[in-house]
This record gives C-alpha cells, sequence and structure tokens, in this order.
C-alpha cells in the first residue's frame, strides 16, 4: 500500500468518527481540496522533472555498478547508456522550456506533463534492463560452465564405456 493511500484512507477514517455534521462536511471539503492541490503539484511540470532527474541519477548510479561489475562491456549496457543520454538531452530541452516561459499556459503544461512522462517511460525501461544485465550475464556464464562440465562428464563416460566396458560406442 503506497503512503498516500493510506493517509487518505486514515484521514477518511477519521473524519467519519466526527459526530457534527457540519464540522465533519468542512473537513471533508478541507481534505478534498487539499487533495486537489497536492494532485496539482504532484503533476507541476517543476515537480515531475524533479522526479524525472532522480531516476537519471538512479539509472546513471546502476549503469555504472553494472559496468564495473561486467569483464566486458556488452551491448544492452551501450544501448542502456544512448537511452540515458538521450533522456538528459530531452530533459535538458524541457528544463530550458520551461526556463523559457514566462506566463504558464495549459497548453504547455500538458505538453511538458506528456514530454516527461515519455521521459520516464524510456528511462524506466533503461534502468529495469540496467539492472537485470548482470543477473543475465552471470547466467550467461553459468550456463557455459554447465554446458562444458556436460561435455566433459559425457567425453569422459564415453571414454570409460568404450574402453573398460568394450561393448558402448
Amino acid at each position: 500500500m503506497y503512503d498516500t493511500q493510506l493517509l487518505s484512507s486514515l484521514l477518511l477514517a477519521s473524519i467519519s468518527l466526527i459526530p457534527n455534521q457540519t464540522i465533519r462536511l468542512t473537513a471533508l471539503a478541507v481534505s478534498l481540496v487539499t487533495a486537489f492541490i497536492h494532485a496539482i503539484y504532484l503533476k507541476y511540470p517543476s515537480t515531475q522533472l524533479a522526479q524525472l532527474e532522480a531516476i537519471i541519477d538512479k539509472t546513471e548510479q546502476v549503469i555504472q555498478d553494472a559496468e564495473a561489475h561486467c569483464l566486458t562491456s556488452p551491448f544492452i549496457l551501450v544501448e542502456a547508456n544512448l537511452r540515458l543520454l538521450e533522456v538528459k538531452f530531452s530533459a535538458s530541452y524541457i528544463r530550458c522550456h520551461i526556463l523559457e516561459s514566462r506566463t504558464f499556459v495549459w497548453k504547455n503544461y500538458y505538453q511538458l506533463s506528456r514530454d516527461i512522462s515519455a521521459c520516464a517511460q524510456v528511462i524506466s525501461k533503461a534502468l529495469i534492463t540496467v539492472q537485470v544485465t548482470p543477473f543475465l550475464i552471470v547466467e550467461a556464464d553459468q550456463q557455459h560452465k554447465y554446458a562444458v562440465d556436460i561435455r566433459a562428464t559425457q567425453t569422459a563416460l564415453n571414454h570409460y564405456r568404450t574402453h573398460h566396458l568394450g561393448y558402448w560406442a
């Protein structure tokens, strides 16, 4: 459960405990107005951009950690780094657009919100890919080791059968 869901549940439960109808409706109205203002604040482009920058920083750290742990630089990490740079470029463009706009226009608000959401989706996919990549590399190495061990065991078994039992080929 998210913190906001818990908070809203507790708030509504506490409002229902108010015995006076007038005070209860006033508290409910204040709660709804506060929730509406908070929702607008979360969708405000500068707030979304700050959240995007936090995701960018996390992704950048994960990419650096993955590159440090991988002996080779797999294509997936290079591709994720490219996506990261593209998102950084887009975020910089959005930041410039926010700084240039002197007045707030709702049309720009929705466009910026969509652009930031698109960047967040791209960087989130890259983050997931980069977080999984080291595990995939380790598993691929394990699979290769298992395949080599299987072949070595089969060769030894065939050699034993051929030389010691005489009838197995």
